[in-house]
């Protein structure tokens, strides 16, 4: 399939020297719907890894071509169960125990399949009911194999100069590996659903099933089996009268929260692994795919929302690049006026989400990624997959739903707290550089006078001198110092008004007045004593001339 893949892309491009680009878009697209509908044919027959991998690349709507979504999102719900023969082989060979000794009921029918494992019902010698999560046997080394051929892939994908230049294809690589080899780990997922039990303990909409670690390995994971229906099941919600728009806010807020407050997100939010029980408690399982956010990372995010809502086309292009969006060698000043031009789209002081959201700005939305120096960098691309699929439950659940007064307050409450807990650190730091830019020019100043000093210049200056320039010089630095920080203050201030305590504005801003006011009133000082000294110089040396007319008579 790989090389059939290769062939066909490498013919395709020889092609666009010898016909209309027409007809050549015409050709591409029929070819990635065939090449999509090869791939999902022989993941239904081989099973494994590729499976995951055809899942993991259909969520990617924002970068792959609509034929190849279209096709691929089949793979969500096709997977096989695996005899339950071979299931109980598995789970007696890890818990080391027969399973009627563990359980006293354990289901032969799974209640859900996956690519990797499976889940069955049960009930342990205690009468708890339990859910046993099984990996499927053999799976590790299907997927070492299927690992080998993913890297051949890469290499061959990259010589499609295309391809190679839209996306890191090494990173995508690692990232994919990384994700599935976690997955592999059921102790881990274990120890993710305590972390997320400990994150939400101070909600009550929410349940995370509990952790039996004495029936727990790394390839079986039994936890506290939670009653609910998958969340799009529309038809039961109603029945059980349960209030979709409030269920829609209380999901978000958790997601929102996850993200921004604490960091720490469920990767995978599709409808099977968000249950909501009779009550319209959300029942959040499955925590193999997880995501975290770094601090430096959220503070990129925030410069970069601000960035836009400036619209601040060089801002933006710096909080992008830190936050590794921009391929290298990227072409700066034509990103800049691109972006410059997307911005003027923007109208006052909202965001109508529907403009990314209808079919026709999709597409447009594509082909301006494909245009532009974009990629995902590894630590994003499942953030984005969360945030759709949360998006689109919400949308389902209540069509009106408002996303944006839903997580607004969060997101100003984070900005809020991001501000005061920088402002004055920022200061400092703004300071800081301020010195390091004129000091330079002083130490310079003093290399020059140490020049004119050793000699070379036929110029011998006297220390007094020497340090008269330098005193005069250090004076000027210090206006200058005082001057930029105490405007800084007052920008600061202005700026800051309405997004902090007025009281911090204030005193930012009487401290920024005071200074510059300051140094006019020494400027005024100085050039009064100046006019002084050159009167008394003008009255003496008129007195002088004077005596000595004087004295001649």
């Amino acid at each position: 399939m790989i090389f059939k893949f290769a062939w066909d892309l490498w013919w395709l491009d020889k092609q666009k020297h010898f016909i209309p680009s027409r007809r050549l878009e015409t050709k591409t697209k029929a070819l990635y719907r065939k090449q999509a509908t090869y791939f999902t044919k022989t993941a239904m027959d081989m099973g494994g890894l590729i499976i995951k991998l055809g899942q993991h690349v259909s969520a990617q709507v924002d970068i792959l071509p609509k034929e190849i979504i279209d096709e691929l999102s089949k793979l969500q719900d096709s997977v096989d169960s695996v005899d339950f023969s071979e299931i109980q082989q598995k789970v007696e060979s890890e818990l080391k125990v027969s399973i009627s000794e563990a359980f006293a009921e354990f289901s032969t029918t799974p209640i859900a399949a996956a690519s990797l494992g499976q889940v069955h019902r049960a009930t342990l010698r205690t009468g708890e009911e339990v859910a046993v999560k099984v990996m499927r046997p053999g799976v590790e080394d299907i997927i070492n194999i299927d690992f080998k051929s993913l890297q051949v892939a890469v290499r061959l994908l990259k010589r499609q100069t295309k391809i190679a230049d839209f996306m890191d294809l090494d990173a995508v690589y690692e990232e994919f590996r990384e994700t599935i080899m976690e997955e592999l780990d059921y102790q881990k997922e274990g120890h993710n659903a305590e972390e997320f039990q400990l994150q939400l303990i101070h909600r009550d909409d929410i349940v995370v099933p509990g952790i039996h670690w004495s029936y727990t390995t790394s390839k079986v994971l039994t936890m506290e089996f939670l009653e609910g229906v998958k969340i799009n099941d529309f038809a039961k919600l109603d029945a059980w009268g349960v209030d979709r728009t409030k269920l829609a806010k209380s999901l978000l807020e958790i997601f929102i929260e996850q993200i921004l407050v604490d960091g720490f997100f469920h990767a995978d939010p599709h409808p099977g692994n968000v249950l909501v029980q009779s009550d319209g408690t959300i029942a959040l399982i499955d925590f193999g795919m997880v995501g975290r956010i770094a601090v430096d990372m959220k503070a990129q995010m925030v410069a970069l929302a601000m960035a836009v809502y400036l619209k601040d086309a060089h801002g933006a292009i710096d909080a992008l690049n830190r936050l590794r969006f921009l391929r290298r060698n990227v072409d700066l000043e034509v990103l800049s006026r691109n972006l410059t031009s997307l911005f003027e789209q923007i109208n006052g002081d909202t965001f109508d989400l529907s403009f990314v959201t209808s079919g026709d700005n999709v597409e447009e939305l594509r082909d301006f990624l494909y245009s532009q120096p974009f990629q995902l960098p590894a630590n994003t691309t499942f953030l984005g997959k969360a945030l759709g699929t949360v998006y689109g439950l919400c949308l389902g659940l209540d069509p009106e739903f408002d996303l944006i007064g839903t997580a607004k307050p969060y997101v100003e409450e984070v900005v809020r707290s991001d501000l005061r807990g920088s402002v004055f650190s920022n200061f400092v730091d703004e300071g800081k550089n301020l010195l390091k830019g004129i000091l330079p020019t002083t130490k310079k100043f003093i290399s020059a006078v140490d020049k004119m000093d050793s000699g070379n210049l036929r110029v011998k200056l006297s220390s007094s001198f020497e340090k008269k320039l330098i005193d005069t010089q250090n004076k000027n630095t210090e206006r200058i110092i005082a001057t930029i920080i105490g405007a800084v203050s007052l920008l600061t201030a202005a700026n800051m008004w309405n997004d902090v305590n007025p009281i911090v504005s204030y005193v930012l801003g009487a401290l920024g007045l005071v200074i510059m006011l300051s140094q006019l009133k020494t400027r005024g000082n100085r050039r009064e004593v100046r006019h002084a000294r050159q009167m008394r110089a003008m009255r003496e040396q008129s007195r002088l001339e004077k005596s000595k007319f004087n004295s001649h008579e």
